[in-house]
Formats: C-alpha cells, structure tokens, sequence
C-alpha cells in the first residue's frame, strides 16, 4: 500500500543509502532510540556475500536488546547462505547445479532458490520475456524452465542453458529476510538490499517513510515522500549500465538505454525488481503499460520527464 503524506507532521530524517541516478532515502530516527513502552528501534549494516550493502532495521522491546543482536547475526547468516545458493559464479552454488545438469533432467533444490526461480518466471511471463533469467549468449528462454514445486526440482529443459539471477536477486533478498524477521515474531521491520527496499509494519513515529528523488538534484521538484506498508520498492537507474550494454533476453542483442531509471511499488520485492528491470528493455510507453498493469511507479525517460501510473 502507498499513500503520499503532502503536511504531513516531519519524521526526524535519516539517510541510509543512495544510488546514482535515483536514491530512495528512508526517513527514520537514530540508529537505536527508546520511546514511551520500552520500544526501541534497532538496525544493522552489512553486506550480503561481501559486495551487496543491506540495512535491516527492526523495531522491538528494550529489554530484548542481546536477543535482537542474536536476531540479526542469524538473519544474516541464512541470508548469506541463500545468497551463495544463488550465485551463478559459485561452482558450488544450486544455481551451478542447475546450470551444469541443463538438458540432463531436473535438480533438488532449496525452498529459497525454488522460490526465486518462481518469482523470475513469473516476471519472465508478465513481460512476454522482456525480463528473462536465462543468460543472453546461449540457447533457451524462460519458457525452457521447468519448476516442480511439489518436488523441489528445476530444470533447464534445453542443454547449455544458463541462467543468472543477478537483476532479481537484491529485491529477492529483501523479500527473504523479511520473511525470516517475520517469522522470528517480529512484525515491523525495513529491509534494503541494494537500491531495493522491502517493508512491513510500521517504524517506531508510524508507517514507514521513503523518499524517491534524483540525486543530481535535477529532479528535485519531483521527489515523492512515499509512505510504505507491506511494500517492496524497487529503484533501478541506467548508471547501472554505464561500460556495459542492455540486452534484451527476447533477441539476445544490445540495445539503447530507453530511460533514465524506473521505480516500481508493489507488495514483493523481488517482481517490483524484475519489473523495474524489464521496464529498460520494453522502453516507457509500453513500460508504463507493464507498471499500470502489474505495480506502481513512475518511469524517468531520456528527456528528464517522470511519466508516472495513476494513482502515484
């Protein structure tokens, strides 16, 4: 759910993260302050297989202060864990294992990488494969994934297919840990991996508040102060590309960077992701389409223009 606050009454603000084009800045207090009943809200940097930046932020009792440290050391463990199961690069990983049995019949998987590749196949079909896992120099597509859900297995039904989670797995991340806190009965957190922020509950002033700006400041009379429930926020800018291509998975070749970056609002983080990601394939007008079908957001094109869905 988001809701613009325009008069609202100020949060005490609080920056934790910026990307290059577009930041989202969340606005939330000092890193562990107490308020009336004992709360207090704690956080923890990091990074998640050594190179990706997260922030988790948790709002508990004072008095659970060793357990909440406890919370995060094991939060980050798993999380690493999930993280290495996924990296195409680690000859060990899940993904590995997948990748090496292409064209040989399925593989045992974890629930977490069967639900990553669950969620990329979803996006993969929103986007008729303008959004596709499967890596761009060999054979195959999204449509050649084979998940059984009941037995845990994947497979690439086409021999030398690869696939590679790099443009799903911050908001996939995001969405993982905030399970775990969760299901640790902990029910008002914010997680950010990357540029991708992942939200449940409330903070300690109320609802969680994020800030979308440029960080040049030359679209500074457009920055949006958001308010997030339950919500995955994904931002993507096109100086993720600089020195490198966009390919579109639908041809495998290069094309033009259609637009300078892509916000997508909705309730996983992981689809907010891989639809901000596909949004720079498909290009805006066909982008706002997928964002007014599947999300909402906003869509900064070539010429500095925000072009945003209804009711953002």
């Amino acid at each position: 759910m988001i809701s613009n606050k325009n008069g609202a009454r100020r949060l005490q603000a609080y920056k934790v993260f910026a990307s290059t084009l577009l930041s989202l800045l969340i606005l939330i207090s000092t890193t562990r302050t107490a308020i009336g009943g004992g709360i207090e809200q704690y956080q923890r940097h990091a990074t998640i297989g050594g190179r990706i930046p997260v922030s988790i932020i948790i709002v508990g009792w004072s008095k659970d202060k060793k357990t909440m440290e406890k919370l995060f050391d094991v939060v980050l463990s798993k999380i690493n864990t999930v993280h290495t199961n996924l990296n195409w690069a680690n000859a060990q990983s899940e993904v590995s294992r997948v990748n090496a049995n292409a064209g040989k019949g399925p593989v045992t998987v974890s629930s977490e990488v069967l639900a990553a590749f669950q969620a990329a196949k979803k996006v993969s079909g929103w986007t008729d494969g303008a959004f596709d896992i499967t890596y761009y120099q060999g054979p195959g597509s999204y449509r050649d994934i084979a998940i059984d859900k009941s037995n845990y297995t994947v497979e690439l039904k086409t021999a030398g297919m690869r696939v590679n989670f790099d443009k799903i797995i911050d908001g996939f991340l995001a969405d993982v840990i905030v399970h775990y806190v969760y299901h640790a009965n902990m029910h008002n957190a914010m997680v950010k991996v990357g540029s991708i922020f992942r939200g449940i509950g409330n903070g300690m002033s109320g609802p969680w508040r994020i800030q979308v700006q440029d960080d040049s400041g030359t679209f500074a009379k457009h920055a949006l102060n958001l308010t997030v429930m339950n919500t995955g926020v994904a931002a993507v800018s096109a100086s993720k590309y600089r020195g490198t291509s966009i390919i579109d998975p639908r041809s495998k070749s290069a094309i033009n960077t259609p637009c300078k970056g892509v916000v997508a609002v909705m309730r996983e983080a992981a689809l907010a992701n891989g639809l901000a990601e596909a949004v720079f394939v498909v290009g805006p007008e066909k982008g706002k389409k997928l964002l007014s079908k599947y999300a909402k957001g906003l869509i900064v094109n070539n010429s500095g223009r925000f072009i945003r869905t209804a009711g953002f």
